[in-house]
C-alpha cells in the first residue's frame, strides 16, 4: 500500500468517525423532537445534566439560584445517604448484640474463657481479653487507675505495658483496643476488664461512640455473674 493510500484510508477513517458522531447527536435531537414528554416521563435525568449559564461577566440571577437549589439538595442528598448509613451500622450492631444475648444465655459454662471465646466467635475482633483487676500487676493497675476510677470504653492506642499486660503477642504496637470496665454488683470486690483489640490503628479510634461497648460491659457483667441492673431512676 502506498503512502497515499493510506493517507485516503486514514481520511474516511476520520470522516467516518465524524459523520457517525453526526447520526448519533441527530438521532437523540430526533427522538426528543418525536418524544417531547421524555423528561416529564424521567424528571432524574435533569438531575445529571448541568445546563450552561450566560457567558461570562453576565450573571443570570436565575440561573444563580437555580444552581444553589441544585447544590443545596445534592448536600441534603449526601446527609440523608450517610442517615442511611448510620441506621444501616446501628441495625447491623443490634443483630450482632441480639445473637451475642442468644449465645451467652445457652452457655452452661459461664467463665471468663468462655466469654472471651464468644466474643471473639461473634465480633470482628483480633484479640480479647476478659481479666480480673485484682489479677493485674501492680503498674499495670497503677496506669488504669485513672480510668477504673471513672470507667466509661477507652477507644484507641493504649500504654505498651497495657497492651503487652492484656494481649501480649496477639496485638501489635500500632494495633487499638476498647478497653470495657465490667460493672461489679455493691457487694462484690471482684472487678474485670474486657479488652478488645484489632490490627488496625482505626479499628478502635476516640471519635467513635461507646453505646454499643457499654452493652457488651453490663452483658459481660450479668454473664459472669457480678452486676446487678442499673438504676436508671
Amino acid at each position: 500500500m502506498n503512502e497515499n493510500a493510506a493517507l485516503e484510508l486514514a481520511d474516511t477513517d476520520a470522516n467516518t468517525d465524524s459523520e457517525g458522531e453526526k447520526l448519533s447527536a441527530d438521532a437523540v435531537l430526533d427522538y426528543l423532537r418525536n418524544h417531547p414528554e421524555l423528561f416529564l416521563d424521567h424528571p432524574d435525568i435533569l438531575d445529571a445534566v448541568e445546563l450552561p449559564g450566560p457567558p461570562q461577566p453576565i450573571v443570570s440571577l436565575h440561573h444563580w439560584q437555580l444552581r444553589r437549589w441544585r447544590h443545596r439538595a445534592l448536600r441534603q442528598q449526601s446527609a440523608l445517604d450517610q442517615l442511611h448509613q448510620v441506621a444501616a451500622d446501628n441495625a447491623e450492631a443490634d443483630r450482632l448484640l441480639h445473637r451475642f444475648c442468644q449465645t451467652l444465655l445457652g452457655a452452661a459454662d459461664r467463665s471468663s474463657a468462655t466469654l472471651e471465646r464468644l466474643i471473639n466467635q461473634t465480633f470482628e475482633v483480633d484479640a480479647c481479653r476478659v481479666v480480673p483487676v485484682n489479677e493485674l500487676d501492680g503498674e499495670t493497675r497503677g496506669l488504669l487507675a485513672g480510668w477504673l476510677d471513672n470507667p466509661l470504653p477507652h477507644c484507641g492506642r493504649i500504654h505498651d505495658t497495657v497492651r503487652e499486660t492484656l494481649f501480649g503477642d496477639r496485638l501489635p504496637q500500632t494495633g487499638s483496643a476498647a478497653l470495657i470496665a465490667v460493672p461489679a454488683a455493691p457487694a462484690s470486690a471482684d472487678r474485670h476488664v474486657v479488652a478488645l483489640g484489632r490490627r488496625l490503628p482505626d479499628g478502635f479510634n476516640p471519635a467513635q461512640g461507646t453505646h454499643f461497648l457499654e452493652q457488651i460491659g453490663e452483658l459481660a457483667g450479668a454473664f459472669l455473674g457480678l452486676s446487678t441492673a442499673r438504676d436508671d431512676s
